[in-house]
């Protein structure tokens, strides 16, 4: 199985993000995709789809994404608005407690997509019965299971951002903890770099941002973000022998040097 993983897009409207245009990138993304993963079965965006949630944000990323050529699945961040980007996308996005969530078979795993927007504020939470919906999930699969959300459910390590990630962290883990040989990763952005940890002892993995990173900042509660550092996407493998992930930058312009296999 191959899936494609896209995080923290914040389309905008019109206004550059530390002097990069959002939509430009995307589209690059876009492009390259089609040429080197167009075999993928599925396509995810893991949240901040756009910058402020407004409507033309969502209609600029709808029109963007027609060009992907595969079937695509989009999560909500803190910097979305759900009834927003249900307008745009449709009503039938939205499961029976109007969470933007959903599961989807592909290639022997279940991917659980999770909706851990909270309106207002920049953390994020799975209060309104979608932790026990998630725990409803595990406990039907009959499947190995591969979880996506934005906010980052696993202490980083990093303050600015752990005060701003899930709100129910332990009550997360206890869910995994409880399903255990069910779940074989998780997946999540916000952080807007590499990140890799696990919870409940499931390997989690943190996915870089189409448009610009940040840099890990473990001795204080500032971001810092590194506008230098090529935009990225993520490439996911998976089989009944394991699970890979590899950052595509495909934002790099530089010098490629290609070497014979060794013997």
């Amino acid at each position: 199985m191959k899936l494609v993983l896209l995080s923290d897009l914040h389309i905008t409207d019109g206004e550059a993000l530390h002097g990069r245009q959002p939509v430009a990138w995307l589209r690059r993304a876009v492009d390259h995709i089609t040429a080197h993963h167009g075999d993928a079965e599925l396509c995810l965006l893991l949240g901040d789809l756009a910058n402020s949630g407004s409507p033309a944000q969502y209609r600029a990323l709808r029109n963007e994404l027609r060009s992907l050529p595969l079937p695509h699945r989009l999560l909500l961040g803190n910097h979305d608005h759900r009834g927003n980007f249900l307008q745009a996308f449709g009503a039938a996005c939205a499961d029976a407690l109007g969470a933007v969530q959903d599961e989807v078979d592909v290639g022997g795993f279940r991917c659980v997509l999770l909706d851990s927007h909270l309106p207002d504020t920049a953390g994020g939470s799975l209060d309104g019965g979608r932790l026990e919906r998630l725990a409803a999930v595990l406990a039907a699969a009959d499947r190995p299971c591969l979880l996506f959300l934005h906010h980052p459910p696993l202490k980083t390590g990093l303050p600015a951002f752990d005060a701003i990630g899930l709100k129910e962290r332990d009550a997360f883990a206890a869910v995994i903890a409880e399903q255990r040989r069910k779940v074989a990763a998780v997946f999540f952005g916000h952080c807007h770099m590499a990140i890799s940890g696990t919870v409940a002892g499931v390997p989690a993995f943190g996915i870089r941002s189409t448009v610009y990173q940040a840099l890990p900042n473990l001795a204080d509660a500032r971001f810092l973000d590194a506008p230098g550092l090529p935009p990225a996407y993520a490439v996911v493998l998976a089989d009944e022998d394991g699970i890979s992930l590899h950052h595509v930058e495909f934002g790099y312009d530089g010098l490629v040097v290609a070497s014979a296999a060794e013997q």
